[in-house]
């Protein structure tokens, strides 16, 4: 088969070794972007199930279900309830109930009230204990706060991938930083190959150890400020994970 094809292209179609070879390749990319493809709807399907929250779920059917609309036995319609007791057709959305136990966290009357949590601290069990926070968002807010080496800010929580800023917003009342950043880039202490953090774009940390090499250790962060070639926008927003101290050298 593989002889028939060649020889189709080669001598039928007039195309050149060249030419076959690129064929091939371009077959191949083709064939690898297909699987990517694949890969990312299956994986995308996968989060969506992982993030499927049966609490947001409902408290978005009940903000746009229909409300039913009953008569009084005066003729008048009184929110969707007969004054003399439930109508034919009366469903009570409210006091939605699964196994004995209000469904989704909300009773009749409102939200449940939640308890503030330190987002430097807290698990992924308190993490899906919020609304709207699944297990695949809980896992990917940990992730990128040990990158970072902690929060200094709530506001840092809309840098993860996928979590809405309405959300972090809406929460912003129950999530507290605590101690803040626990983990600091020792700029006078680290290497090149420790030298890496999500906010500082690559090459930058070439400059700061060649000027550490020629001038010695840093001060402060307005030393760094005087460093040329430096981005100074990244700079002041890694600045609350940089630490100036001076190795002893005893």
């Amino acid at each position: 088969m593989k002889n028939k094809i060649h020889y189709y292209l080669r001598f039928v179609l007039a195309y050149t070794h060249d030419e076959i070879k690129g064929i091939i390749v371009l077959f191949g990319m083709m064939g690898i972007y297909v699987c990517y493809y694949i890969g990312s709807e299956y994986y995308k399907k996968e989060q969506e199930r992982l993030e499927f929250n049966p609490e947001v779920w409902e408290a978005n059917y009940q903000e746009i279900r229909p409300k039913s609309v009953g008569r009084e036995s005066g003729g008048k319609e009184s929110g969707g309830f007969k004054s003399g007791g439930r109508g034919k057709g009366w469903v009570d959305y409210g006091s939605y109930k699964s196994g004995g136990k209000e469904s989704g966290g909300f009773k009749s009357g409102g939200h449940r009230r939640q308890a503030a949590i330190d987002i430097n601290t807290a698990d992924s069990a308190a993490w899906v204990a919020l609304n709207g926070i699944g297990p695949g968002f809980a896992k990917r807010i940990i992730t990128y706060r040990e990158k970072l080496g902690g929060f200094y800010q709530v506001d840092q929580l809309k840098e993860v991938y996928g979590l809405d800023s309405i959300w972090v917003k809406e929460n912003k009342a129950i999530l507290k930083v605590g101690a803040g950043v626990y983990r600091f880039l020792k700029i006078n202490q680290v290497e090149w190959k420790d030298f890496r953090h999500p906010y500082l774009p690559y090459g930058q940390s070439k400059v700061v150890l060649a000027f550490r090499k020629q001038h010695g250790p840093l001060k402060d962060f307005e030393t760094l400020q005087q460093i040329q070639l430096l981005d100074q926008v990244a700079w002041r927003r890694l600045k609350p994970y940089l630490s100036f101290v001076v190795l002893d050298n005893k």
